[in-house]
């Protein structure tokens, strides 16, 4: 019964990820950073965020903390401790969730945002989730006019890139 709700909750998240129709309005990313690391860090996660960021995208505030809220929970579970940056410029603001895991296979990397995909090597129960997370993430993303990529980092871990126009 906890999985069909899981299930449940997580394809009716999915499907707003398709349709957002809350007003834009300007959102500061250093202190929603700042409170997402809080939140984790109240669940015990390791997530670090630098103090002193700052810059402003336009857009849909619940439905871009759902995105990062998501990124965090997977960065934690395959890869224990994430860091939060992010840098602005005049047209862009690319936040970059950092994990210490062991990574994504490079002919993975793509297909990890179909719907329901997940690796084999993470299907147990201890990790849980259906397959959703990064599908709403990357729908978000799109919805705000942004993208969201996914890269192995050279020192290991895998870095998921948000980037949203200003």
């Amino acid at each position: 019964l906890d999985a069909m709700q899981g299930l449940v909750k997580e394809g009716l998240a999915y499907a707003r990820s398709l349709d957002e129709r809350t007003a834009p309005q300007p959102i500061e990313l250093g202190p929603l950073l700042q409170a997402l690391a809080e939140d984790a860090r109240d669940m015990g996660w390791m997530v670090r965020v630098p103090e002193d960021c700052s810059g402003r995208v336009i857009g849909n505030p619940p439905a871009l903390r759902r995105a990062l809220w998501n990124l965090i929970e997977n960065g934690v579970k395959f890869g224990e401790t994430v860091e939060l940056t992010f840098a602005c410029d005049a047209a862009h603001c690319e936040i970059l969730v950092r994990d210490h895991g062991p990574g994504i296979p490079e002919a993975e990397l793509e297909r990890v945002f179909e719907p329901f995909y997940r690796l084999e090597s993470s299907r147990n129960r201890d990790t849980g989730g259906v397959g959703l997370g990064l599908s709403i993430a990357r729908n978000i993303a799109r919805a705000h006019g942004g993208e969201l990529t996914l890269h192995n980092h050279p020192q290991g871990g895998l870095v998921a890139t948000l980037q949203l126009p200003r």
